[in-house]
């Protein structure tokens, strides 16, 4: 799983123990390629939102003699699988690492097109983290199991409603992906003004090749409490709990386009871009 990372980036993407909490996650497919034994490349498929209309392939396959063999084989297998579970008009995507040209060139040559761009933004804690206060009215406090579920749900999915072609996972799918075993109520953090959730910061303990980061999966806002500064506490916020654990640096996904300005929110919390993914899709065959 680290090897096409290791050739790009000279150094590995994600632990073993986060490799294996993918596999926690339900309602996606796996496929893994065999060369001699060994393997040779992996692929998922994700119905997004289990609507069977906008399926997401995540492909990973190093450099080697057989490598665009490989590829080919695995994206033929997951569109095939995409179209069988597929409504009108459904499409297909794929993330590939901005400077894996292969990835690019199978993209291309499949009739996908580019259309957007994400990041792995991070941040060191070699200094002093940003200062931040709570707005005015804004108190904070960690998640309560068995009593936040469902209104940090909920929370979740009216704060992303917005944004680009958003669609809200039925609650069982969240809570299997939300409370798999690394799931640590302490680094999930509620913002509330009364008895409103105005946002949520829910966050992970073990990210990096070696567990040495911690990670942002979800940072959102309600629309109402934005521009306030929730969010960039939240954030500051979560990042001084992840270096008392003893983390080097934490780390987020973002939407290149993200419509709330989320991008340069984060790099005035001190983050900057680690890496970007140029996203592909195309119509899948009816």
């Amino acid at each position: 799983m680290n090897a096409l990372s290791r050739a790009l980036y000279g150094e590995d993407e994600i632990s073993a123990g986060e490799m294996q909490s993918w596999f926690e996650v339900p309602d996606v497919e796996m496929l893994v390629a065999l060369d001699g034994g060994s393997v040779a490349g992996y692929a998922d498929l994700v119905d997004n939102a289990l609507e069977h209309k906008r399926f997401w392939i995540d492909l990973r396959v190093p450099p080697g003699e057989r490598a665009e063999e490989v590829a080919s084989a695995l994206m033929d297998a997951m569109e095939a699988r995409a179209a069988e579970l597929a409504v009108a008009e459904a499409s297909v995507r794929t993330s590939i690492f901005s400077p894996d040209e292969m990835g690019h060139r199978m993209a291309e040559s499949r009739g996908y097109e580019l259309y957007r761009h994400s990041f792995r933004m991070g941040i060191e804690f070699d200094g002093a983290l940003p200062e931040f206060d709570w707005p005015e009215g804004i108190s904070v406090r960690t998640f309560v199991p068995g009593q936040d579920d469902a209104r940090v749900y909920a929370a979740q999915q009216e704060a992303f409603e917005d944004h680009f072609e958003h669609a809200s996972w039925p609650y069982e799918s969240w809570r299997a992906w939300a409370f798999t075993e690394s799931f640590d109520p302490a680094l999930w953090w509620i913002a509330e003004e009364g008895d409103e959730i105005a946002g949520v910061c829910l966050g992970r303990g073990e990210a990096g090749a070696a567990g040495e980061l911690g990670w942002v999966n979800v940072l959102g806002v309600r629309r109402p409490w934005r521009r306030r500064g929730v969010g960039r506490a939240l954030l500051v916020n979560a990042f001084a709990e992840f270096r008392a654990r003893g983390k080097r640096g934490a780390g987020l996904g973002v939407d290149g386009l993200n419509p709330t300005g989320a991008v340069a929110l984060y790099e005035r919390a001190g983050m900057h871009v680690v890496r970007r993914y140029d996203q592909y899709r195309k119509p899948l065959a009816a």
